[in-house]
Parts: C-alpha cells; sequence; structure tokens
C-alpha cells in the first residue's frame, strides 16, 4: 500500500488513469488503473490501484 502526498491529491490536473492512447492499461503500464500526478517524477507514479481510500 501507498499514500500520495497531498500537494498531488489537491492539484486539479491529478488523474486516475484506466487507458493510454485510447486503450486499456496493460499490466506494465500499471493495469487496472495508475495515478498520475504532475511534477511527480515517473518512477513514483502508483500503479496497479486496486482501491483508493478519500479522506476528508
Amino acid at each position: 500500500m501507498s499514500e500520495l502526498p497531498s500537494q498531488f491529491t489537491q492539484d486539479d490536473l491529478t488523474l486516475l488513469a484506466l487507458k493510454i492512447n485510447g486503450e486499456t492499461l496493460n499490466i506494465d503500464h500499471g493495469y487496472p488503473c495508475r495515478i498520475i500526478a504532475p511534477a511527480r517524477p515517473g518512477v513514483l507514479q502508483t500503479k496497479w490501484v486496486s482501491r483508493m481510500s478519500v479522506l476528508a
């Protein structure tokens, strides 16, 4: 399990990606979905998201 720092969760450009270039993500790209957060290094982009919790 990993936690995405609030600076990224609060960025309107952070997204939960289900597809890349119109195609469903494959396992190497993080199937079933991945989080893409602007200004976060690529090696830290969260792959293989299967569950997420939102805390208010």
